[in-house]
């Protein structure tokens, strides 16, 4: 993986969530967001959806997630940090979050990691 690979903008195509338990579901709801990778070393990511009828209450506050910072590519293979300057969740602004990072052999960019709660899995399609 080289910088070059993530430079640009991105949409999300899909959001698994994977629980403790080993359970995997993606996140409900229709999704949209947008990843973008700039060549001097910023980041910026937004997810959304539309909301959903009758939501969990744990579901009602998944609407949306945010976060801008800079990144850097780890020296160990398949890893990337973001440093988070803004974020929806202030508990990780200022905290960096590691990434595995793939790319997919339909072009497609496979970022996964620990999320606010879970681990996650999010396939990005460049735009």
């Amino acid at each position: 993986m080289q910088a070059s690979d993530l430079i640009g903008e991105w949409k999300l195509d899909d959001f698994i969530v994977h629980r403790e338990d080993g359970e995997a579901f993606h996140w409900p709801g229709v999704q949209s967001g947008t990843l973008i990778y700039t060549a001097s070393g910023y980041v910026s990511v937004a997810q959304n959806r539309q909301p959903l009828d009758q939501p969990s209450p744990e579901d009602a506050q998944r609407v949306s997630n945010f976060y801008t910072g800079n990144w850097r590519l780890g020296e160990e293979p398949g890893m990337v940090y973001h440093t988070a300057l803004q974020s929806s969740a202030p508990a990780v602004v200022g905290q960096t979050m590691r990434r595995e990072v793939a790319l997919l052999p339909d072009g497609r960019l496979q970022l996964s990691g620990q999320g606010l709660k879970e681990r996650v899995t999010l396939i990005w399609s460049r735009l």
